[in-house]
């Protein structure tokens, strides 16, 4: 229900206002002045309804059938017909809304319609729409407030996505169906502006080498989450990072690029690799302690560290090596693929390190032949006492980490080691006459069974000389004891000088020596026995002793291979021959018969 537009007057003048904005109310029911109506019509002053003109009466139909705010306002800002929907923009032109004032007026004065938002109360958005009608206005309008508020919402959410994305620490991108960025987050990715990546091609920011045979993870036509993607950061920095992104299609389903984030995880990757490194290192070390604490000792945590390693660096072979009772750098322990004669290479390998100085922590990679070695300078203090070496090809190099965990396993193992040597120099020490330097009788016994059993696998030969100094006591009543001792002393150096290696020599007690001649047949120990009675010359002049005349008696015994003839029978065979030479005027040597003579 509307009110009337006017009506002619008597005169036949035209249409006048019947209708002031300041008094609306709802036709035929509320008095002037209430608002609760849609229009209150004024009383015309003649009191005769008259025919409407057609412009008028499609004006006025217009207002009332239109779905939403619709009103016509006359001369001024005189609202002359409205319909319910229309009240709040009628109250707020009565209020003097300067937006709609403005409106009418440019409308009014124009040739073509306008159109505006206009806000009611801060909470009511309409979209106004005004036509010129000879000096009237028509006004039309649409309640927009709820697609006003959704825009709002829209906008709010677009400006917080875009802080939380200008704030998170990934890289969002979206690409186009070629690969290229046309959009990225934040500012500052990875060294590079944001603005220098959008139009490039997203290759140019991956590893190349990574690259290399796989496909373009940028351009991808599936889901991706949380693939391995190596990038390129602007210091030219390989960095690892995890990539999930989602293909952007078109209506008809075809890929035109692709939005995603990626997630730098090289830190990340980084910490834990150094946490389970630190892991290995403590649980290997742990390993070793527990094998000294148990009941293999020192020797089982050898093994345990070179095995343990060995595992862990994922190496082809690992080697220990340790001092001897005699200070020698040596190999105590091989597994895996140690090729022969490369355990005595890095044991002198590790002598030289060693003889750098400063051995504490220093960790070392050395080109073996075809392999390449690790090796860890075990110390006790600031003693090398050995090493940890392992050996891989040649192709795979050893890394900073690997190196830092057999350290801190030769660390431990330095101790171990440490026990050792002492325990081989107590050992070699009982196996040591103290005054002469070389083997002592139960060394010579506990050898001499090695010797024979090796002859028999061997099947070769070997001589056993027994010698007994002549005019000892003599020497030792005229020069003292001292001067016996340095005899002996000097003996036992000069024997030594002359042994071959895999031969034996001992001082089986007082004046009585003893050798074993490996391989040797009768000449070699003839040969071997001249060979020391023409040393006695030399000696006479070291020993400086005049008048001392020291010579000595030497019975030989054979050993035949396989003739299971026993140490006992061995000895006692030489020593009869001995005992002939002496009794033929000493200085000279005599050899027994063979063990199967009658």
């Amino acid at each position: 229900m509307t009110g009337r537009l006017g009506s002619d007057d008597a005169s036949g003048k035209g249409r006048q206002p019947i209708l002031d904005v300041q008094v609306l109310g709802l036709a035929n029911s509320t008095p002037p002045g209430d608002c609760n109506g849609v229009i209150m019509r004024e009383a015309m002053s003649d009191k005769t309804p008259e025919r409407r003109p057609t412009a008028a009466a499609v004006l006025d139909r217009l207002v009332e059938n239109y779905p939403g705010p619709a009103f016509i306002v006359g001369q001024g800002i005189r609202v002359v017909e409205a319909n319910e929907a229309a009240r709040p923009l009628v109250l707020a032109l009565r209020d003097g809304h300067d937006a709609l004032i403005d409106l009418i007026e440019r409308t009014r004065h124009g040739t073509e319609g306008r159109k505006i938002d206009v806000v009611i109360d801060r909470r009511r958005v309409f979209e106004v729409s005004a036509m010129p009608f000879g000096a009237a206005v028509l006004v039309m309008a649409r309640d927009g407030t709820e697609d006003y508020l959704r825009r709002g919402q829209l906008t709010d959410q677009i400006e917080r996505l875009t802080d939380i994305v200008d704030c998170l620490p990934d890289f969002s991108f979206e690409t186009d169906m070629d690969g290229r960025f046309t959009f990225c987050a934040p500012e500052r990715i990875f060294g590079y502006a944001a603005r220098e990546l959008v139009g490039r091609f997203a290759t140019e920011i991956i590893d190349a080498d990574w690259l290399s045979g796989r496909s373009d993870p940028f351009s991808s036509d599936v889901l991706l989450t949380d693939r391995e993607v190596w990038l390129l950061a602007a210091d030219g920095t390989s960095l690892r990072c995890l990539v999930s992104a989602r293909p952007v299609r078109d209506d008809m389903g075809r890929r035109v690029g692709l939005r995603g984030i990626a997630r730098d995880v090289t830190a990340a990757q980084s910490r834990e690799t150094a946490l389970m490194q630190a892991l290995d290192r403590e649980r290997l070390r742990g390993a070793v302690i527990d094998a000294m604490r148990g009941d293999g000792g020192p020797e089982r945590a050898i093994r345990v560290a070179a095995e343990a390693s060995m595992a862990t660096l994922h190496a082809k072979g690992a080697l220990v090596v340790g001092r001897d009772g005699m200070g020698r750098m040596v190999p105590v322990i091989g597994i895996g693929a140690i090729e022969a004669g490369m355990d005595e290479t890095l044991a002198a390998e590790v002598e030289r390190i060693a003889a750098k100085g400063q051995v504490v922590g220093r960790v070392e990679a050395r080109a073996v032949g075809e392999q390449t070695a690790l090796i860890a300078i075990a110390a006790e203090g600031s003693t090398a006492v050995g090493a940890l070496v392992l050996i891989r090809g040649s192709r795979q190099h050893w890394h900073g980490a690997q190196a830092g965990i057999l350290g801190a396993v030769a660390d431990q193992l330095g101790l171990a080691l440490g026990i050792r040597e002492r325990v081989a120099r107590l050992e070699e020490q009982s196996r040591v006459d103290a005054l002469t330097g070389i083997m002592n009788r139960r060394a010579f016994q506990d050898d001499l069974p090695v010797k024979l059993r090796q002859a028999d696998r061997l099947r070769r030969s070997g001589a056993l000389l027994l010698i007994d100094l002549d005019a000892f006591k003599p020497l030792n009543d005229r020069f003292g004891h001292a001067g016996g001792d340095k005899a002996l002393t000097l003996l036992g150096t000069m024997f030594r000088e002359r042994l071959r290696a895999g031969d034996l020599v001992s001082r089986l007690g007082g004046d009585e020596f003893a050798f074993w001649l490996d391989g040797a047949d009768s000449a070699g120990a003839f040969a071997k026995a001249g060979n020391l009675f023409e040393m006695l010359e030399e000696f006479d002049r070291r020993l400086d002793l005049p008048g001392a005349n020291l010579g000595f008696s030497m019975g030989i015994a054979l050993y035949e291979p396989g003739s299971r003839e026993s140490i006992d029978a061995l000895t006692k065979r030489a020593d009869a021959a001995l005992y002939r030479a002496k009794a033929a005027g000493r200085d000279r040597a005599e050899m027994a018969p063979s063990s199967g003579a009658g």
